[in-house]
């Protein structure tokens, strides 16, 4: 299975007229019709926080090393889900997500479920290509992203910053692509790979299994 591609952080430089046309070239892509999401970006438009686990789910992030942003591959988590209700190590770890997701304008429903994804909130992973923490941030992303997007250097093996990042690199892929399907499918692929490419089979698996996880959340 391909590996995720380096993301290179150039949104913010495109100009409209480009980026629409590469939207929709994207969007026409008979891979994205496999991904039905109207409902579901209707659903994650409205701001909530806690996620309420399914008794009989099991979803937990791989480890397959991300070129990009995050480390996760795209088959579905083998780990138990956490509560966020109940006392344990995750808490604080949703906390900042939620917080991060507010300050950058996003669902925290959706950030939870992309941390979940790919460290079931779990700031000590590292991926096998050195990606870090709640949202897997590789340490050249965050090099470039933290002055880009956040006006100051970050520090990914710090909770607050990793959320804080990662989330501020997922919005801006959701300015730049105007699409939660897109904005997904450039975090784990990057941009420039899927402008050029489409979503690649395992982008279309990752999507899914992000919206997937997203519609459980509670408000």
């Amino acid at each position: 299975m391909p590996k995720k591609r380096r993301r290179v952080l150039n949104g913010a430089l495109l100009t409209a007229a480009a980026t629409a046309l590469t939207v929709k070239g994207v969007l026409t892509s008979p891979t994205r019709a496999v991904i039905p999401t109207d409902e579901l970006r209707h659903d994650l438009g409205h701001v909530v926080g806690a996620i309420v686990p399914g008794p009989s789910e099991s979803p937990a992030p791989a480890s397959t090393p991300n070129g990009q942003v995050a480390a996760a591959d795209a088959k579905a988590p083998d780990q138990p889900e956490p509560s966020v209700r109940g006392p344990g190590p995750h808490l604080n770890a949703q906390r900042l997500l939620r917080e991060a997701a507010l300050r950058h304008q996003l669902d925290p429903r959706l950030v939870l479920a992309v941390s979940y994804w790919e460290s079931g909130w779990d700031q000590s992973r590292v991926s096998e290509t050195g990606a870090v923490g709640l949202m897997q941030v590789e340490p050249a992303t965050a090099q470039e992203a933290g002055p880009a997007l956040l006006g100051r250097a970050v520090d990914i093996r710090d909770a607050y910053d990793n959320a804080d990042v990662g989330t501020a690199v997922l919005k801006e892929d959701l300015t730049a692509f105007h699409d939660l399907t897109m904005a997904l499918a450039a975090y784990y692929q990057g941009p420039t790979s899927l402008r050029a490419n489409g979503m690649f089979p395992e982008t279309q698996q990752y999507v899914q299994g992000i919206l997937d996880l997203a519609t459980r959340m509670n408000p």
